[in-house]
């Protein structure tokens, strides 16, 4: 008697355990459904952001190329126009800018180079324009470029007393929107297009 209330027990128990084992399995497959659910949610969330809030807001850039057979190097920060007014809105008219965003734009020639009749030797620089509303723009060289040598970060600390080169630059403006700025440099001349505004700077190689 004893013996078939045992094995009674026995098989409750055996019972009990296969419905909690189902019930764990039933649950377990619930929960791997809904992380697959949340999963493709979170996947169409981020297809749904603009790429301009999951990029660099002004990624750096660097561009190369020759001017008489001087080579020459730029890195810049490149801003967007993003529906904004940018010359007397963004940049203000008749005041230094960095050329570009975020640290000081900068400019390498391999060897000596004229520009706007002052001589530039082989070297690292400082790139800066100044935007004027009814006049030239002006371009300017400076010697300080390097937050870490020379404690400069954009226009933030430029000097005049630095510069080696200011060149008065009749700007064009077109119709058509430089959405990104960038730089360019062929036909010996440095290219310089953003928003409306396009410049450029002839380059002549130093006998």
């Amino acid at each position: 008697m004893k013996l078939r209330k045992l094995e009674q027990v026995f098989y409750v128990a055996s019972l009990m355990g296969i419905m909690a084992l189902w019930s764990c399995g039933n649950t377990s497959g619930t929960e791997t459904a809904a992380d697959t659910g949340d999963t493709a949610e979170v996947a169409a969330a981020e297809e749904s952001i603009p790429e301009e809030t999951t990029t660099i807001a002004s990624p750096r850039k660097q561009v190369e190329g020759e001017a008489g057979g001087v080579t020459i190097k730029m890195d810049y920060g490149s801003p967007g126009v993003k529906g904004r007014q940018i010359w007397g809105g963004l940049e203000d008219y008749g005041k230094v800018w960095r050329a570009g965003a975020n640290e000081t734009t900068n400019i390498e020639f391999s060897g000596d180079v004229t520009i706007g009749g002052t001589k530039v030797p082989a070297g690292k620089y400082g790139f800066f324009i100044i935007p004027n509303e009814d006049s030239d723009w002006v371009v300017i060289i400076n010697t300080a470029w390097s937050r870490e040598e020379h404690g400069i970060w954009g226009a933030d600390k430029y000097s005049e007393e630095n510069d080696i080169v200011r060149v008065s630059v009749t700007p064009e403006l077109s119709e058509e929107v430089t959405e990104r700025l960038q730089y360019s440099i062929a036909d010996n001349a440095i290219h310089f297009a953003w928003e409306k505004a396009h410049l450029t700077i002839p380059v002549a190689v130093s006998n």
